[in-house]
C-alpha cells in the first residue's frame, strides 16, 4: 500500500486528512508568514482568502449538490475589508474541477477550515487585538456547516479517490494564490 494510501476501512474524513496531509501544511506554513495582529497581514490573508475563495464558492454554486455547498464565505471577508478600508482583490481566478462528482473534496477543504479560522480568531482574541474585524473568522454559518457535514465524511468510505483529488486541487489553488500574494512565495 502506498503511503498515502489509508487503509480502506477507515471513514472518509480519514482518508481525506491522510491524503492531503502535506498540502495542507505547505498551506499553513505559506500562510504563517503573516502575523494576523498585525493590521497590514490581516488585511492581505483577507485578500488571499477572498481571492481564494471566490472561485471555489462559485464553482460550487454551480455544480454541487445543494447539501454540499457551504454557506458562502466571501460576503464576509468583504465586510471586513471594507471595515478596514480595503479593497477587494482585483484578480478573482477561477476555480475548475474535472466532474461534478469531485464536490466532496471541495467541501471538506472548505468546511475544515472554519476550525482553522476558530483557533485563529481565539489566537486573536487572546492577543488583545479587539480593533480587527473578525465577521470572516468568526462566522457561525461555516462551522454549523461542519457539523451537519461531518457525519457524511465520518462514514466508511470504500472509494474516496475522486473527492481526494478535489480535495488536492482545492489546496492546490489556494497554495497557487497565497503564493502569488504572499513575499516569499507558499515555499
Amino acid at each position: 500500500m502506498m503511503p498515502d494510501t489509508p487503509a480502506p476501512s477507515s471513514s472518509l474524513r480519514t482518508r481525506l486528512r491522510d491524503a492531503t496531509g502535506d498540502a495542507h501544511r505547505q498551506l499553513d506554513d505559506a500562510m504563517a508568514q503573516l502575523k494576523l495582529t498585525d493590521r497590514r497581514d490581516y488585511a492581505l490573508f483577507l485578500r488571499i482568502q477572498y481571492a481564494a475563495r471566490i472561485g471555489v464558492e462559485a464553482w460550487l454554486t454551480r455544480h454541487a449538490p445543494s447539501d454540499l455547498v457551504p454557506p458562502p464565505q466571501c460576503p464576509a471577508i468583504a465586510t471586513d475589508l471594507a471595515a478596514m478600508g480595503e479593497p477587494l482583490p482585483l484578480e478573482q481566478p477561477r476555480f475548475d474541477q474535472a466532474t461534478d462528482s469531485d464536490a466532496l473534496g471541495v467541501a471538506w477543504v472548505l468546511a475544515g477550515s472554519s476550525l482553522g479560522n476558530r483557533a485563529m480568531l481565539a489566537d486573536l482574541k487572546k492577543s488583545g487585538t479587539g480593533d480587527l474585524p473578525t465577521a470572516f473568522l468568526g462566522n457561525a454559518d461555516m462551522a454549523a456547516f461542519w457539523h451537519d457535514f461531518r457525519p457524511r465524511i465520518d462514514d466508511y468510505a470504500d472509494t474516496a479517490d475522486g473527492a481526494i483529488r478535489s480535495a488536492h486541487r482545492t489546496f492546490a489553488h489556494f497554495s497557487a494564490i497565497a503564493a502569488a500574494y504572499l513575499p516569499n512565495g507558499a515555499q
